[in-house]
């Protein structure tokens, strides 16, 4: 055995608070608000690491989805390449997947300019129709205030005919 002064007695308050557990462990108070734990036993501070409890539980990462070429067309942020991918000769006979392709056949020009004036078109209707949204809006509220001073006018009617009939009879009606 190895006699060896763990302790120093400077504090008594260690003294008076240690205590032996099971399993090769003793605890006393450091502070008032702080307790030290000790393992004496070579087989408890082996299994130490396995004793203690796990934040989360690991899980593999999984693999990153294959980007679309819509994606990678019309961006779809940072995407992280590999550098013998970039400039490498595994990319030397391989095209882009993120570059379009001109796929030749009819219309070429004349169908672009084709799909431009329907486009021309679609936003000219939508904003014949934002106008005419805007205009129902303003008559709407135009019949909101004329129904509010009405409210106001029959309101103060009421209260006037409350007062002139206030101290009448029924019979005198």
């Amino acid at each position: 055995l190895l006699d060896v002064y763990y302790l120093p007695l400077t504090n008594m308050r260690i003294a008076r608070t240690f205590c032996f557990t099971n399993n090769g462990q003793a605890l006393y108070l450091v502070s008032p608000t702080e307790i030290q734990r000790i393992t004496y036993s070579q087989e408890t501070c082996e299994n130490l690491q396995e004793m203690l409890g796990e934040l989360f539980t690991p899980v593999e990462t999984p693999e990153a989805p294959n980007r679309g070429f819509f994606k990678g067309l019309f961006g779809g942020g940072a995407q992280s390449l590999d550098r013998e991918e970039l400039f490498g000769e595994s990319a030397a006979g391989k095209a882009s997947r993120s570059l379009a392709q001109h796929i030749p056949g009819p219309g070429g020009i004349e169908g672009v300019k084709g799909a431009a004036s329907g486009i021309v078109c679609e936003l000219a209707r939508a904003r014949i129709a934002l106008d005419e949204r805007g205009q129902k809006l303003g008559e709407l509220e135009e019949r909101t205030t004329a129904m509010l001073t009405s409210a106001d006018s029959f309101s103060k009617h009421a209260h006037e005919m409350m007062l002139k009939c206030k101290d009448k009879k029924w019979y005198q009606f």
